[in-house]
């Protein structure tokens, strides 16, 4: 989710840097760049509850689920015969070179043949003006909307609203999360901003997530694609790259409202089919 960002004080190095900005802009005037020196994740608090079954620990993980979604476009353009599909076979390499078990990729290979899974989205409906985007990957949509319903009937304040319902307050944004460090070097925000721009992106972020800096790059939805091969070419470890749905005017969560909040949250995370949950909620600072 979107935090507010801080803007840099026109002082110094800082001035100039904006300056060249705006020089840029005269010949790119769609071009904006939101420069943020330092910030926490911008998610809301439930965004980082973890899932408490073992078995999902490690497709749950942001690394694995990004190469398993590469798993699938892969095996869409080339079938699941990884002697004739060269790039299923490189991902398998990936696999190996993080250390990630190769049983993972071989289960959801063999899920895939054995019962295809479309990706679903459901607008939610929440208390006191609060909205929730949920994606699934499932093979029965209607089964997984009763599942939905179920989990509401038992907190109450929750219902599924039609699709496309609350996506007018949300926006579509591509979001790829590199590693900080390029060639052994640690690169700094300016640095990091550079490149930025040279790719489009939107929003330049240094965020903290678990006790790790990475940096955040924000771009149109439709821009993900060149955005992250952009980066990819250029010898950055991407860590992750996905569409998100972002809101485009937080609320406050009434305190009153957060039990019944965490608690959907905690039931979503820990079905299998959930793939990401999206809330219109204001970040914590």
């Amino acid at each position: 989710m979107f935090s507010p960002l801080r803007r840099l004080t026109t002082t110094g190095l800082q001035l100039q840097k904006l300056q060249k900005l705006q020089k840029l802009q005269q010949f790119q005037p769609a071009r904006a760049v939101h420069l943020t020196v330092f910030q926490q994740k911008g998610h809301s608090k439930w965004q980082n509850i973890k899932a408490v079954k073992g078995k999902n620990d490690l497709i749950r993980s942001k690394a694995t689920n990004f190469l398993l979604r590469k798993v699938r476009g892969a095996v869409s353009r080339g079938g699941f015969d990884m002697k004739l599909n060269r790039e299923l076979a490189d991902l398998e390499s990936e696999f190996r070179a993080q250390g990630l078990p190769l049983d993972t990729l071989k289960n959801f290979l063999q899920k895939m043949k054995d019962k295809p899974e479309v990706e679903y989205s459901f607008d939610i409906i929440g208390p006191s003006g609060i909205f929730l985007i949920v994606t699934a990957e499932t093979s029965n949509k209607k089964a997984f909307e009763n599942d939905l319903r179920k989990y509401f009937n038992k907190l109450g304040g929750f219902r599924l609203a039609a699709d496309g319902g609350v996506r007018s307050w949300f926006e579509e944004k591509g979001v790829v999360h590199v590693d900080t460090k390029k060639g052994g070097k640690i690169l700094n925000i300016e640095e990091m901003e550079e490149i930025g721009l040279e790719f489009d992106a939107e929003e330049v972020l240094l965020i903290e997530e678990d006790s790790t800096k990475k940096f955040e790059l924000i771009c149109d939805a439709k821009s993900l694609q060149t955005l992250e091969n952009g980066l990819g070419k250029g010898g950055f470890s991407i860590l992750q790259s996905e569409i998100e749905f972002r809101p485009v005017h937080p609320i406050d969560c009434p305190e009153a409202e957060e039990p019944k909040v965490q608690k959907l949250y905690e039931m979503l995370q820990e079905d299998e089919q959930v793939r990401q949950i999206f809330d219109n909620i204001t970040p914590d600072e």
